[in-house]
């Protein structure tokens, strides 16, 4: 099969194919090194064995010595082992007839010390009787093994045993050397998407790669050219977005001042005119001003001022404020928990959101209702649920409340006013702290807006310690 050797990643193909080579060949070798160096030992008989073998030995002796060559043969017929005991031209001195495979394999003996071999099934051990005393010159025991005394009976399996610790040995070798070579640069670029998708725009990562690895090299740079190129259009986005709010305000203001100077001089006829475009020119800048509040909160990074504040502040806070608005008929409650809970967050996102919600119920919920506010603690998470008993939204509104520019023009009486971004900059503001926001009709009528936020919900000492592995982000380089 033909390999394309140019491109971006041929080197990166070659180094891996000869890891793989390497390692395959290395298992081969060191496995068939391994196994020459053990297999003459796995092929020695064990120790119980030599001194069984040498204990008919001293049997044999003593009885050629006392010249019972009949109790001899007994004897020989009597073991286990299929034993003879030979002069110098390797006959029986006991005249048994050997059978002629028998006297083929005297020529293949082993000594009881040395290695078996795999050849033969039934080896045949030749044991020098030095101390026996015999007319024919000095005598041998010949013990021919039992298959099953064999030691290779046991070879495959201690050898495939070899084998696998080898390749498990070599694979681990290697793969430390791959994880080196892969893995650690794989790493580098997952922190760095990490870090860009939280929004530090100013990652880069080249700096951790090496030019003398070209596939990473590469890709780490243009890793860094997407990095730049996306804090270049949020740069250009919050350079348009001051410039549109700059470009409208200005106009919007002059309007204004115009229409108060023609205010003074109009007549009764004319006043209600002017008062009618004043209303309509603060309208048009609250549009701009959500427009841009919700651009700016679903497109460009916000930067989060995390700080330890308690539950009971962002209380007092939404409800001095909110109670100026409620008119004599609209009531706000907001029970408060059995103890005091500090959350660790930007808490002007936080109030801001709990306000954008007030309002909305106070603006929709009809002149007489009343708005309760229950805060707990559910699974590790900080809920809040703002209650109002007006005419709540019909069911399959519910998962369209949050979207921008929504209005139910049904259930919520649009003559009142509102664009319909309000839930959506809730939604946006909820989802930067780490949160979520959920609508639901209540039973007896009336809709409920829950907030949940995650567990970075705790006492001083837990929000301390959040608070620090928050700021264990992966460094970044501003260039």
């Amino acid at each position: 099969m033909f390999i394309n050797k140019t491109g971006l990643f041929s080197s990166l193909q070659l180094k891996l194919f000869s890891y793989f080579a390497f390692s395959l060949l290395a298992i081969l070798l060191i496995a068939t090194g391994i196994e020459r160096v053990v297999i003459n030992r796995l092929l020695t008989l064990p120790q119980s064995t030599q001194a069984q073998i040498n204990d008919l030995a001293l049997q044999a002796t003593d009885l050629v010595n006392k010249g019972e060559l009949a109790s001899l043969t007994r004897w020989e017929n009597n073991q286990e082992f299929r034993v003879y005991v030979l002069d110098k031209d390797l006959t029986s001195i006991t005249k048994s007839a050997l059978h002629p495979h028998f006297i083929f394999k005297l020529q293949y003996m082993r000594q009881l010390h040395l290695p078996m071999g795999n050849s033969v099934r039934k080896p045949l051990i030749g044991i020098p009787l030095p101390n026996a005393h015999f007319s024919n010159g000095p005598l041998t025991l010949v013990v021919q093994l039992k298959p099953e005394l064999h030691p290779a009976q046991k070879l495959t399996q201690s050898l495939w045993i070899i084998r696998v610790l080898v390749g498990i040995s070599v694979l681990l070798v290697f793969t430390s050397i791959l994880t080196r070579y892969l893995i650690t640069p794989l790493k580098h670029l997952k922190m760095g998407t990490q870090a860009l998708a939280s929004g530090r725009l100013d990652t880069r990562i080249a700096q951790h790669f090496s030019v003398n690895e070209p596939e990473f090299y590469h890709l780490a740079t243009e890793f860094d050219h997407m990095a730049e190129q996306v804090q270049q259009s949020m740069q250009n986005q919050k350079r348009l977005l001051r410039d549109v709010s700059h470009e409208l305000r200005t106009p919007l203001a002059r309007q204004e001042l115009a229409l108060h100077l023609l205010a003074k001089q109009a007549s009764p006829e004319q006043s209600k005119f002017v008062k009618r475009l004043g209303q309509e020119n603060q309208q048009m800048a609250s549009l701009i001003t959500s427009i841009l509040d919700y651009s700016r909160l679903n497109n460009a990074y916000v930067e989060l001022t995390y700080a330890l504040v308690s539950l009971k502040d962002i209380r007092s806070r939404v409800l001095s404020d909110i109670q100026f608005e409620a008119k004599d008929g609209q009531t706000i409650t907001w029970t408060e928990l059995g103890r005091d809970l500090s959350i660790m967050t930007d808490a002007s996102f936080l109030i801001r959101a709990i306000d954008n919600v007030l309002r909305n119920a106070l603006k929709y919920a009809g002149e007489h209702c009343n708005v309760v506010i229950n805060s707990h603690v559910c699974d590790g998470k900080l809920v809040i649920d703002i209650q109002d008993d007006g005419p709540g939204i019909p069911e399959s509104e519910l998962d369209n409340l949050f979207n921008p520019f929504t209005r139910m023009d049904e259930a919520r009486h649009s003559s009142q006013g509102g664009y319909g971004l309000g839930l959506a900059i809730v939604k946006q503001s909820l989802k930067l702290l780490g949160g979520e926001v959920n609508a639901t009709n209540q039973y007896r009528g009336g809709l409920c807006i829950s907030f949940n936020l995650p567990l970075n919900l705790m006492e001083t000492a837990k929000a301390e310690c959040l608070h620090a592995m928050k700021q264990q982000n992966y460094e970044v380089s501003t260039s």
